[in-house]
């Protein structure tokens, strides 16, 4: 026994495993589980949709986008700068390339942004686990993948859901830098999402130019250096090619579209609702459906200024003056509309942008029943914030300076519903790791439990009001002659017929729909005159 003793081995000592098996198996259903049901109801939806007018014909931006793809690869692009962001234009260009026809352009869109809302909802999920856990993680990502205004403008032949993509992955990177300040890595594949987010949407811009300021106070004097020059530089390879690229077509660098110009100065001059844009000018049916604001924006700028200067980049200079000069000179005025703005930002109301979500909300089998929506998601987002900051006050913090810097730049244009689809997914984020811990709440002292429930109530109070006609349905009628339009298109004269009459009940004297009412009645009659 003394020799087996003398001969035995000390113990050798297990390497931590930082996650067992059935945990790293709990963790993967959620996240994935998410994503495949993101995919499931995207497509389901997604089948209804292409059988309708408007999942058959492109309209507005969808055709803009469409065309500025075609161009790309045509090798057509106009002569002059970028009217819009062509991030998204370009991947489109790129399935072209990998074979799709022309005409399967549209629905293979459509397609794309189904599976970009699936990596979408991975992506909150996987926030939520780091700042959470697992079961946060699965309810953070079910709210994003069954969030009906996600899913309507994933299926559309937008950049939204594309650009929103690439913030969310970005975002993970950017809390992997932030918790460990010391590797470039993540903070150049932050850097780098994000300044792909800002060539596809140029409202992430302000959310990119946090990078360098977070990494400026990243804990420890090499870490921060080497942070701060990563997150800087790494984005700009984006912004470089854009203004490369824009200088060889068009003549001017740069990497920010032309229209954000004007758009600054139609959402805040006198007048202005700030929640959509509204047309000022009498324009010709083709300026009209081709772009009414880049048409208003020459027009308005050869009326103001005749003998000025011509070229858009002194277009452009002209109407940031113009906002500047009525933001300086009409502070109180510029403030109050600033309000109204927060206040239908922070609204439950999805404010038109091309189309109006409730009306098309309510036309769809697969949206019309779904009761999640911005205001359920706000009230929980603020109980999930608290406890982010109670368990990690860093976390919350660069959280804070990201949503603020993303909110700013909506409430300096547009609040419109596709704008703020960056807080939704935050929103969607935070809530899962509210709805995680019914323990933790009970923990809290009475004192801040009466907090919380006081930020929850004012938070319901804001989103669930009805202040500042901030739920307005005048808009219906652009609604109603889109679908008209595109019915008349596909040759559907009756549902045309329909939709130029609803139009007609709320805007009398709309042209668009005296012209289709009275195009498809003929047609309808030609028709029913043939033997």
């Amino acid at each position: 026994m003394a020799a087996r003793r003398a001969l035995s081995f000390p113990a050798v000592p297990r390497l931590p495993n930082p996650e067992s098996p059935p945990a790293s198996r709990r963790a993967l259903v959620a996240v994935g589980l998410p994503a495949v049901v993101a995919l499931a109801y995207g497509l389901a939806h997604l089948n209804w949709y292409l059988g309708t007018p408007l999942g058959r014909v492109p309209v507005l931006d969808e055709r803009e986008n469409l065309d500025l793809a075609a161009a790309i690869v045509n090798g057509s692009l106009p002569a002059e700068p970028f009217y819009r962001a062509p991030g998204y234009a370009l991947v489109l260009a790129g399935i072209r390339q990998l074979g799709v026809p022309a005409l399967g352009l549209f629905p293979a869109a459509l397609l794309l942004g189904v599976l970009l809302h699936a990596v979408g909802a991975a992506a909150a999920a996987l926030l939520a686990r780091r700042w959470f856990g697992t079961a946060a993680a699965f309810l953070a990502g079910l709210l994003y993948a069954l969030d009906p205004v996600l899913v309507h403008y994933a299926t559309q032949a937008l950049d939204a859901t594309l650009g929103l993509t690439l913030f969310l992955v970005g975002l993970n990177f950017l809390a992997a830098a932030w918790s460990a300040p010391g590797r470039a890595g993540p903070w150049a594949a932050a850097s780098l999402l994000w300044g792909a987010a800002v060539i596809v949407r140029p409202n992430y811009l302000l959310p990119w130019l946090t990078l360098p300021v977070l990494a400026a106070v990243a804990p420890g004097l090499a870490a921060r250096r080497a942070a701060l020059a990563t997150a800087a530089l790494s984005g700009v390879v984006f912004f470089g090619a854009t203004a490369l690229w824009q200088q060889r077509v068009g003549g001017v660098a740069g990497f920010l579209p032309w229209q954000g110009a004007y758009n600054l100065w139609a959402a805040n001059r006198p007048g202005a609702n700030g929640r959509y844009y509204v047309q000022h000018v009498s324009l010709a049916p083709e300026l009209a459906r081709a772009n009414p604001a880049r048409a208003e924006s020459v027009l308005l700028y050869d009326e103001e200024v005749p003998q000025g200067p011509g070229g858009i980049p002194a277009m452009n200079a002209h109407w940031r003056a113009r906002f500047v000069g009525q933001a300086t000179s009409h502070p109180l005025t510029w403030a109050k509309l600033m309000a109204r703005k927060t206040y239908a930002l922070l609204n439950t109301w999805e404010q038109y942008n091309n189309k109006t979500f409730a009306f098309h909300k309510a036309r769809s089998p697969w949206l019309a029943w779904n009761p999640i929506c911005w205001g359920l998601l706000l009230v929980l987002g603020v109980a999930g914030a608290a406890r982010l900051a109670a368990e990690s006050p860093r976390a919350a913090g660069m959280l804070a300076a990201v949503a603020a810097a993303t909110a700013t730049s909506i409430v300096l244009f547009f609040v419109s519903a596709r704008f703020r689809l960056p807080l939704a997914a935050l929103l969607a984020v935070l809530s899962g790791g509210a709805l995680a811990a019914p323990r933790f709440w009970r923990a809290w002292s009475a004192g801040r439990q009466a907090g919380l429930a006081a930020g929850l109530a004012l938070a319901a109070f804001v989103a669930f009001s009805h202040f500042d006609r901030v739920d307005d349905r005048a808009t219906f009628a652009q609604d109603h002659v889109l679908l008209a339009r595109a019915a008349f298109t596909v040759g559907d004269d009756e549902l045309a017929i329909r939709e130029a009459e609803e139009t007609l009940k709320l805007q009398p004297w709309h042209p668009d729909a005296h012209a289709i009412l009275a195009a498809a009645e003929a047609d309808l009659a030609a028709r029913a005159a043939r033997p």
